[in-house]
Parts: structure tokens; C-alpha cells; sequence
């Protein structure tokens, strides 16, 4: 009896330990793509509900040598080991490789360049997939989404296609709604049972169009992502209206759905070239049918504007607070239209003029279209119901360009005028009394620069232990202004004493005499004593490569915490022509920084690296 318990303890102990080495059994990494939009590394492995990732590897990261390493355990590459030389600005080369067997363990190693924050790098598990971002996602520009424009040649390519060594496989979710869910960028959209191909690994498309349906009339387009229309054009036999979104993927388990709007009316949307969605109505009514954009930028839908219904879009009242007209050059401005609250509208293109329908205005502040606007005939009428609708007319050839707020409260129409010279808005020439400026025409290649020392006078800036900033300010300028005439610049400064400039007056210096740069100087505070460290400012899309130029000199010159670069509405960068940029070298609110900011080194080290970076950037 004795002997056969020990037998059957033998053989329970055996059946153990074949069942622990099936639970130990390897993960087989099959694949290692690097997505070509420069964001994100994906470690494909064979589907398996039993044997897959179980916890997110550990992140090593390496400071001195720039680099960053995770193991991931229990893990065979079954491909061949993987070099991937990176052409990014931040990642320069990504080493997968089997470091030992027995224990199995696979180290991927990521090499940066120095100027790269490796606390960037993220790792996230999607079913058999390890995800490694590597940096979070950037809208192309910083304050406004391009929603419109007539000139599809302008916009940029965004989607580059990606070899993957196997199909990836999806059960659930889209790719591109899991991916962003991990990373909370955006809510999951209803579960879908397809599969993505190694041609659909979308993760460098601008927008993916997820859902398609038609709800009492109105076509609803969902997606993920930022969306740009184009100018949309009509076929006949049948009547056809066709809107085409660059930079745009359609879920697969929705290309080509065709739905009613109406007995007589279809929509279909389509992959078309690749990278373009396509949307066709077919309608004898075609050329009615409008596409009306939320306010996050993210959805649309069509409706007919003669016939379909209104009821639909319920959102917050807004009132419609003004409009401005800035000329660019002597064929461009751009129209601004601001609003109290985020606004829906409806884009409609037709030959001799734009129209918007803003379905959620109900009041209007005192508007003068007729001296805000330089267009002739530009109207505004309340739509029936509730919403008005603006009218802006505009000549044969002309090219609109729509962009809105990434708060919804602000539409910026650009007009590029083919055919017709603007005329310039009547401005009197402004009277300068404090500093006097002795202006001189500018010779070929001369380079012109204006320092703006922030505040002065009366006005002291920020101040703490007695030290004003106005103080900093000038010295640092002045020390600016003399490297840079020493480098065969001409500097103009907006005050070279303690005198109170108003912030139009030192727009009017800059404007008089149309330098090449405008920089503006300023030490920053904070209620807190703690935030400390360097920013850098700027407005207009003119003033960014100055921004970064300046703002990366300074980084390489002065020992202090990168704070980074703000797109920010200051008035003498906003409303001076030049590229500007306004620096903020430090805080004189933070004990430390402010003892700093006083002394020589700081000073000089601080201004030499403003001049050069001007200096950069003016080559």
C-alpha cells in the first residue's frame, strides 16, 4: 500500500511538472515593426490566449550613455534580431535581441539623442501586442486645426505605408481606438470583428473614420483623430456630391457601406488613393448638402441645408463676439470670427463665395461687417428657427483656406486672391516719442534686429527683495545689442534707459523700422516659489523656427530647467509683422534662480546665447 501511494504521489508530481512547463511556455515574438510616423515600436507576438504578455516590462533607463533598455521575460524572438536605424529627431537606433536562453529574455535597447526626454517612452500591452510609444502625439499646428481648404496640394502627407512580417490580428476594438484608449488620448468606439492587414497598420494617418451611419436624414461621420476637408465637387448621371478627407483611413469593416438618406437619396463612403476618404451623396439635391463640422474637430456630418432638419444640434447658445480682418501680404488675409462658446457650423463652397452656417449663434455683439471686413457684400441672416448664416463673397480663383480653434470658439478663414490686389487698411501712421528711433532704409543684405527690453519706467515688472525686472531686462538687452553689432548687426532697442514705453509704441518702433527679428525680454514669476527655468514665446506660424532657433541656443548656453516653447498671445509678438518671440530666462520669483539672474555669468551667459541663437537664425 505504501508503494503504490508513493507511485501515484510520483506521478501527480510529474503531471505537475509538465503542466508548469506548459504554463511556462514561451512567449514567440514574431515580428518588431517600427512605425514610419516615428511614434510608435509594436512587438507583435503569435496569438495566443494562454501564452502572452502578463505585465508591462520594466523601463532602464541609462542617462550618461543615452540610452534606454526593457527585458521582456520568458520571451523567444523567432524572427531574426532586429537593428533598426532610426531617422527621427529624437530616436537614433532600436536593438532587439535574445540575451540569453534559459532563462529566455529578450532586451530591446533604444538609443536616443541627447536632446531627447526618455521619461517619454511608454509601454503599453494591447492583447499579443507591446506597444512602445515614443512620443505623444502633436497636432501640426499648435493653436489651429485646418478643417478646410481649396488647395489640396498644400496639405502634407501623413501616412506612410508599413511591412509587417505577419497579419495583425484584432478581435475587438479598431487598432487605432485601442491604441489611443491605452494611452488615454480618446474613448473606444463600438467593438468591430475584422481583421487589419500588414498594409493597414494605420498609425501615422492624420484621421481614422470609424463609424458611417444616417440618423432621421442626417449623415453622422465618427472618427478619431483631426479631419480636413477639401473642396468637394459634383459628377452627373446620377447627380453626385463628393467630399474627399485627405490623410484619412476608413475603418475596413465599413468601406464602400452604402445607406439611405431618404427613398430617392444614398451616401456611400469609401478608401480612395490610399489615403483619402471618400464620401459621395447621390441626390438630384446633391449640390445642397453641406458638411457641418463639430466642435472638437473630430466628427461631421451632412445635412441638406434647404430641407434637413435643424432639431439635431442641441449645444450651448453662443454669441457671436467678433470679427477681424488681418492682411498678410498684398493677395492674402485671413478673416477671424470669435465666439463666447464652441460653435457648430456648416461649411458651404460655392464659385463666387463661402458660406457659413453657425446653427448654435443666437446673439450677435455689435458687428460692423462692413468696417470689419474689407470684402464687398459680405452679409449676415438669421437662419429659420435659431443660428445665423455669414455670407463672404469671393472671386473667381480665389483660394479659402479654414482653420478653428482647438477650443471651438474660434473659425480663421484665409483668402489667397489670384486675380485681385487687397487694398490696405487706411492706418495713421503712428507718433513715437519715447524712445526716438532714427530710421534708415535698409541696404541689401543688411540684417536688422529689434531688442525689446520688457517694461521700464513706471512700470517695473515683476519684483521680489527689491530686484525689479525691468532691471534684468535692460542690462541683458543692452549686452544682446552690443554682440550682435559686433557681428555686423544692426540693432535697434525699443528703450536703452528706465523709460515707461507703452506696449503699442514698441510695436510702432518695430513696425518703423521692419527688422528681420523682434525679441522681446522678460523674467518670469510665479505665486509659487517653486517652477524655475527657461520659455520661450511666440504667436505667429512665421516667429516658430525663430522660437526654436533662440530657444535651443539658450538651452545650450544656460544651466536651467527646459520649460519649452508656448504658443502664446503677448501683444508685441502678436501684433508686430517681423517674427517675434518674447524669452521668459528665468524666475525671479524662485530663491535660487533669482540669485542667479543677478550675477555677471547668468547675465552675460543669458544674452550671449539670445544673440546667437538671433545670429542662427538670421545665416
Amino acid at each position: 500500500m505504501k508503494k503504490f501511494f508513493l507511485n501515484f504521489i510520483c506521478i501527480i508530481a510529474f503531471i505537475l511538472c509538465f503542466a508548469g512547463k506548459v504554463l511556462a511556455a514561451n512567449i514567440d515574438i514574431t515580428s518588431v515593426v517600427y512605425d514610419n510616423s516615428a511614434s510608435f515600436l509594436t512587438i507583435n507576438t503569435k496569438a495566443s490566449d494562454d501564452i502572452t504578455f502578463q505585465t508591462v516590462p520594466k523601463l532602464i533607463i541609462d542617462q550618461e550613455g543615452h540610452k534606454a533598455y526593457f527585458d521582456i521575460d520568458s520571451a523567444m524572438l523567432q524572427t531574426s534580431a532586429q537593428d533598426l536605424v532610426i531617422t527621427s529627431s529624437d530616436i537614433k537606433e532600436i536593438l532587439v535581441k535574445q540575451i540569453s536562453e534559459a532563462p529566455d529574455i529578450v532586451r530591446v535597447t533604444i538609443s536616443y539623442k541627447e536632446s531627447y526626454n526618455p521619461k517619454n517612452i511608454q509601454l503599453k500591452i494591447l492583447g499579443n501586442t507591446l506597444f512602445v510609444r515614443f512620443a505623444t502625439a502633436q497636432i501640426q499646428n499648435y493653436y489651429f486645426q485646418q478643417i478646410y481648404t481649396d488647395a489640396v496640394s498644400t496639405i502634407g502627407k501623413f501616412y506612410t505605408p508599413i511591412g509587417v512580417q505577419i497579419p495583425l490580428q484584432i478581435a475587438r476594438d479598431d487598432i487605432v481606438s485601442q491604441i489611443n484608449a491605452a494611452f488615454q488620448l480618446g474613448a473606444t468606439t463600438e467593438d468591430k470583428n475584422y481583421v487589419l492587414t500588414k498594409k493597414e497598420l494605420l498609425l501615422a494617418s492624420k484621421y481614422y473614420i470609424d463609424n458611417f451611419d444616417v440618423k432621421n436624414g442626417i449623415v453622422q461621420v465618427n472618427g478619431i483623430g483631426a479631419l480636413t476637408l477639401t473642396k468637394p465637387f459634383t459628377l452627373s448621371n446620377p447627380t453626385r456630391a463628393v467630399y474627399d478627407i485627405p490623410n484619412t483611413i476608413v475603418n475596413p469593416a465599413i468601406r464602400n457601406r452604402e445607406l439611405y438618406i431618404t427613398q430617392t437619396e444614398t451616401v456611400k463612403i469609401g478608401q480612395f488613393e490610399g489615403t483619402t476618404a471618400r464620401i459621395v451623396i447621390t441626390s438630384k439635391y446633391a449640390d445642397k448638402y453641406m458638411p457641418v463640422v463639430s466642435p472638437d474637430g473630430q466628427n461631421l456630418e451632412f445635412i441638406n441645408n434647404v430641407t434637413g432638419p435643424k432639431t439635431l444640434f442641441s449645444h450651448a447658445n453662443a454669441t457671436f463676439n467678433s470679427v477681424t480682418d488681418d492682411i498678410i501680404d498684398s493677395s492674402t488675409h485671413c478673416v477671424k470670427l470669435i465666439f463666447s462658446k464652441p460653435v457648430i457650423y456648416g461649411i458651404d463652397r460655392l464659385s463666387d463665395k463661402i458660406e457659413f452656417y453657425l446653427f448654435n449663434v443666437d446673439k450677435v455683439n455689435d458687428i460692423d461687417l462692413k468696417s470689419s471686413l474689407l470684402f464687398e457684400g459680405a452679409e449676415m441672416t438669421s437662419l429659420p428657427g435659431k443660428g445665423l448664416k455669414l455670407s463672404i463673397p469671393l472671386y473667381q480663383g480665389d483660394l479659402a483656406d479654414i482653420h478653428t480653434g482647438n477650443d471651438g470658439k474660434t473659425i480663421r478663414l484665409k483668402i489667397k486672391s489670384k486675380v485681385v490686389e487687397l487694398p490696405q487698411k487706411k492706418i495713421d501712421p503712428p507718433t513715437i516719442t519715447v524712445p526716438p528711433v532714427v530710421i534708415t532704409a535698409k541696404k541689401p543684405g543688411e540684417k536688422v534686429v529689434v531688442i525689446d527690453p520688457g517694461h521700464g519706467g513706471s512700470d517695473c515688472g515683476a519684483i521680489r527683495n527689491g530686484i525689479n525686472e525691468k532691471n534684468i531686462t535692460l542690462d541683458v538687452s543692452k549686452r544682446v545689442a552690443e554682440i550682435l553689432t559686433s557681428k555686423g548687426v544692426d540693432v535697434y532697442m525699443t528703450r536703452d534707459t528706465d523709460a515707461t514705453v507703452s506696449l503699442q509704441e514698441r510695436v510702432d518702433i518695430s513696425e518703423n523700422v521692419n527688422p528681420d527679428v523682434f525679441v522681446s525680454i522678460h523674467v518670469n514669476s510665479s505665486n509659487s516659489e517653486s517652477p524655475n527655468g527657461l520659455e520661450t514665446h511666440y504667436y505667429k506660424d512665421n516667429s516658430l523656427t525663430l522660437a526654436k532657433t533662440v530657444h535651443a541656443s539658450m538651452l545650450n548656453h544656460i544651466k536651467a530647467k527646459d520649460r519649452g516653447l508656448f504658443k502664446s498671445k503677448f501683444y508685441v509678438i502678436n501684433h508686430t509683422t517681423a517674427p517675434a518671440v518674447l524669452v521668459e530666462i528665468g524666475f525671479l520669483s524662485n530663491t535660487a534662480e533669482r540669485g542667479q539672474l543677478v550675477t555677471e555669468s547668468r547675465k552675460q551667459a543669458t544674452a550671449k546665447a539670445i544673440a546667437e541663437g538671433i545670429y542662427e537664425y538670421l545665416k
